[in-house]
């Protein structure tokens, strides 16, 4: 079985637009609410340039799923062999960071990986044979956050 997400077109083209509207405004308030820095041809070529790297930064989310593997980017795991996981905030989102046999190490946003589920259903019984069968190093988070069950004692 494989399973993947990428962000639709339409979703990254509406947060390219969203970035260009919120930096326009962002500038003019900073400007004082005198938005006639807008009658400059750079300025709008500067708030295209952002709002195609909005666009650029939600299409290259492409977390891939194997019935034993997890790739995103050129980074990838074994979901059956991780020997550390942990759940970490950074910024407004949940990461998960994993570490398997091999020492290859994998961080992905746990949201990329819970909007199909699917995907989810494949990373998660990865987790749960690492941490109930191989006894992977782990953090509260995994288990308050994830609900993953605590390994027997």
């Amino acid at each position: 079985m494989l399973e993947w997400y990428r962000h639709s077109q339409r979703y990254a083209i509406g947060m390219g637009l969203a970035a260009f509207v919120v930096i326009g405004i962002g500038v003019g308030i900073r400007q004082g609410f005198d938005y006639s820095f807008l009658q400059y041809w750079w300025m709008w070529v500067i708030l295209f340039v952002a709002a195609l790297g909005m666009y650029s930064i939600f299409r290259a989310v492409d977390p891939a799923v194997g019935s034993d593997w997890l790739r995103v980017g050129r980074m990838w795991v074994l979901l059956y062999e991780l020997k550390e996981i942990k759940v970490r905030h950074r910024g407004l989102s949940m990461h998960l960071d994993v570490k398997d046999s091999g020492n290859r190490i994998l961080q992905v946003r746990v949201d990329h990986l819970q909007e199909d589920r699917d995907m989810w259903d494949l990373v998660y019984n990865g987790l749960m044979h690492s941490v109930l069968v191989n006894g992977a190093n782990t953090n509260r988070g995994v288990h308050s956050r994830l609900k993953v069950p605590e390994p027997p004692e």
